[in-house]
């Protein structure tokens, strides 16, 4: 069967050939238009062929129902603004597991309590590798990072040491009168602000950003520029979030990844150097201080920072997703 469609196939490129070849010579603008069209078509048929029939041929698990969607696109043309809605009417009529193709990407949606259950929990580690969009990848350099690393060794370790150092109630206790006072901080601010109007967003990130780098760095860092780093951040934040939602064909279609045609990649890789100049200042600064001035113990536990897994031998790389990872 597949020997008979490439026999239609290059007799019609044939055909096609001899036809550019009279028209050519009479500079015929449409003709040209139209047969470059004709080929595109032809060639796109034949690759969705060849990839359809290369995919029988492998020894698969079966996939769960789901719409057909169009050649090589997919399910993409047909996507909605709106994805929850249009999730939950695709499961009342595939059922509440059902797959979808966008572009080269095999997508299986879950619309069920007790499935959700089966992922995130009973076989959480089975389900535990995310396949990071092209924009994560540049941010977190290559996936070092505590939500895009694959799951094994690393992101185990660097699980434990988030835990322990940030999570846990011993950790939180010692770091309490630092929170307290980056609290009363922020209402003496909005007290002095009485009558005038001020963005509630923006004081919450404030307060949020100068709480996780006091008990980061402890009480080492002045207002003034944990103030001034938190503004730059809250900025850097809103980009770097608004480029992890952009759509990027390059996450579509991983053959087009190395042409990066959004610029998305390049864009990121921008802002992750931007975050480094952030912070890398505020580390270099802290690892000075402990190493010329002696800390002792107690000024130790005034903060986090610590170097647990290496990574001031680790190279800027993991050095980064560390500060990042906390």
């Amino acid at each position: 069967m597949i020997s008979d469609i490439l026999h239609k196939l290059l007799s019609t490129i044939s055909n096609q050939w001899t036809w550019r070849w009279d028209f050519i010579n009479e500079k015929d603008e449409l003709a040209r238009a139209v047969f470059t069209i004709s080929i595109m078509l032809l060639l796109s048929i034949f690759f969705y062929l060849w990839t359809f029939n290369k995919s029988r041929n492998q020894i698969t698990a079966p996939l769960p129902p789901g719409p057909c969607g169009l050649p090589i696109v997919g399910y993409l043309p047909f996507l909605d603004t709106n994805l929850h809605r249009q999730f939950t009417e695709l499961a009342n009529q595939y059922g509440p597991i059902y797959k979808l193709w966008l572009g080269k990407k095999l997508c299986i949606v879950v619309n069920s309590p007790s499935l959700a259950k089966e992922v995130v929990r009973d076989q959480d580690t089975i389900f535990a590798d995310c396949d990071p969009p092209i924009a994560a990848l540049a941010l977190t350099y290559g996936g070092f990072d505590i939500l895009w690393a694959p799951y094994g060794p690393y992101w185990r370790t660097i699980h434990k040491v988030f835990v322990r150092e940030m999570l846990s109630n011993t950790s939180l206790e010692d770091t309490y009168s630092l929170r307290r006072d980056e609290v009363k901080k922020t209402i003496r601010d909005l007290h002095s602000k009485i009558g005038t109007a001020v963005e509630i967003s923006e004081i919450a990130f404030l307060t949020e950003f100068n709480v996780v780098m006091s008990m980061l760095w402890g009480r080492t860092v002045d207002s003034q520029r944990a103030e001034s780093v938190g503004t730059e951040f809250r900025a850097l934040v809103f980009k770097i979030l608004e480029l992890l939602s952009k759509p990027n064909v390059s996450d579509f279609f991983p053959i087009l990844a190395r042409f990066d045609v959004q610029g998305v990649e390049r864009e990121m890789k921008r802002l992750s150097k931007w975050v480094d100049r952030i912070f890398d200042p505020l580390q270099s600064g802290m690892s000075r201080r402990e190493g010329d001035q002696g800390w002792n113990e107690e000024q130790r536990e005034e903060g986090f920072y610590s170097d647990p897994v290496g990574t001031q031998g680790a190279g800027r790389c993991c050095n980064t997703n560390y500060s990042a990872t906390n």
